[in-house]
């Protein structure tokens, strides 16, 4: 009896991670191959030959720089995404402690509205942000696409953030008002340092979100000034022809950076996408 209950809870175990290995070889398995073949020749990639490159070389890392000028479309994305996700963590922050802290008229009917704000199809806003652009003259400009961003991703952020403040202990704040610390001066300096893994959640997936945004980089902006790797990537084959190994590079130094992100702030991340969970 405990013989067949070992082998049934072995098989059991063996079914589990089995299971888990082939998901995450369809889940890793492109990812691997984008990042191997960029050191490929085009002839190799085509031939569908050996998984290793043979030999090795890495000319498309230096023509995706030198004919496509990707430099370009990489600082205006870490701007993109720098600046919109440290508006919508700021905006979220100063909305997300009052309504979960303090009692007012019209709390409960904000936070509804801040959360069903994303329930928003993203296709609802392409007519109407397009004109609000170009009225106020930031169509086609930076700070126009940051100003969206951090409005795009606010409620998220607001959500998240109020989770976790949520499930907070009161008591030191209580402890800083006894002490005639101000309001601003709490929040700066009790609650922030308290929230940081709510802050790191919220700024690693804005972060990432904002930089593999495609749609509204290409709707609001035109010049290749402006243009978002992303964008520049989609319009790789225009620019390269049939340059396989410069676009499977380009491609992979745009997934590095936002993998680079939340693997050096994964425990943040974790804890704040399960703050409140025992609440």
């Amino acid at each position: 009896m405990i013989a067949r209950r070992l082998v049934t809870r072995t098989m059991s175990a063996g079914a589990y991670y089995g299971f888990l290995a082939f998901v995450m070889i369809a889940a890793l398995g492109p990812i691997v191959w984008i990042m191997v073949s960029s050191f490929k020749t085009n002839p190799q990639i085509l031939s569908n030959g050996s998984f290793l490159p043979h030999p090795a070389t890495a000319a498309g890392y230096r023509n995706v720089f030198t004919e496509v000028h990707l430099q370009t479309a990489l600082v205006n994305t870490f701007i993109y995404a720098a600046g919109g996700t440290a508006g919508a963590v700021l905006a979220g922050f100063l909305a997300a402690y009052p309504t979960s802290r303090l009692t007012f008229p019209g709390r409960h009917l904000m936070t509804v509205v801040f959360s069903v704000a994303l329930a928003v199809p993203i296709v609802g806003l392409i007519v109407p942000e397009f004109f609000i652009e170009k009225d106020l003259g930031l169509f086609d400009s930076k700070l126009g696409l940051i100003l969206f961003y951090a409005a795009m991703f606010f409620p998220l952020s607001f959500v998240i953030q109020r989770a976790f403040l949520v499930s907070l202990p009161f008591e030191i704040e209580e402890a800083a008002m006894l002490d005639g610390a101000g309001y601003f001066k709490i929040l700066g300096r009790v609650v922030a340092p308290l929230a940081v893994p709510g802050l790191a959640t919220v700024a690693v997936l804005v972060f990432i979100f904002i930089w593999n945004e495609y749609f509204f980089a290409q709707l609001l902006t035109i010049s290749f000034g402006n243009l978002n790797i992303q964008v520049t990537l989609a319009e790789f084959r225009s620019a390269f022809q049939r340059d396989t190994t410069a676009q499977l590079a380009g491609t992979t130094i745009a997934m590095l950076v936002p993998i680079t992100a939340f693997l050096g702030l994964q425990r943040y991340v974790i804890a704040g996408l399960t703050a409140g969970s025992s609440r």
